[in-house]
């Protein structure tokens, strides 16, 4: 499961454009619970297909990226730095697909915002089962252009897929160079559609 809160999507203008931060995951979280309900009815394709906007509108791909792979994105040219957060983003979008592919009586609570370093702001939120506890999954928030996009997922309140993320990308990045890193990114995205 936790895993599945590492991954983070592309951003583009929507409609919500101007919404507040707990308008923006609860919109989310909506569009996330339709996905599920639709389950096996939409399959793996279906689902993503639903999944794709509702992840553009929420995430702040670009800004993903930069953080992820730190001092290293600064050297990207911005076509390289397109194709890369476009790769990050088809796989987030598979990756909810995959994992979140069936409903249980799941739903998702919001809680209220908070503010947190640098002017962003923090909104909790819970995938609360029908039975069991309920999974904490804490949105890190910025506004850019004057919507409220996320720019880190914190799980359990303590791991920042960031964080996570830059280790990992940073090693392939490292090891493999921009090509190596899109390419793995690619092929985990196509693994996921079984």
């Amino acid at each position: 499961m936790m895993a599945l809160f590492l991954c983070v999507g592309m951003a583009e203008p929507s409609a919500a454009q101007g919404a507040g931060p707990e308008a923006v995951i609860r919109t989310f979280s909506d569009r996330l619970l339709e996905s599920m309900k639709g389950g096996a009815k939409l399959g793996f394709k279906g689902r993503a297909e639903k999944m794709r906007p509702a992840v553009a509108d929420a995430y702040d791909m670009a800004s993903m990226t930069k953080s992820t792979l730190g001092t290293a994105a600064t050297k990207l040219a911005p076509e390289d730095a397109a194709k890369l957060a476009e790769a990050y983003s088809n796989f987030s979008v598979a990756t909810y697909a995959a994992q979140f592919n069936e409903w249980s009586g799941e739903r998702f609570e919001v809680g209220e915002q908070r503010p947190s370093a640098g002017g962003a702001v923090v909104v909790p939120s819970w995938l609360v089962p029908k039975n069991g506890d309920p999974t904490q999954i804490d949105y890190v928030m910025r506004q850019d252009q004057g919507q409220w996009r996320i720019v880190d997922v914190l799980f359990e309140g303590t791991v920042s897929q960031v964080a996570v993320r830059r280790s990992e990308f940073g090693s392939i990045f490292r090891s493999k160079g921009l090509g190596g890193l899109i390419d793995i990114l690619e092929k985990q995205t196509a693994a996921l559609d079984r």
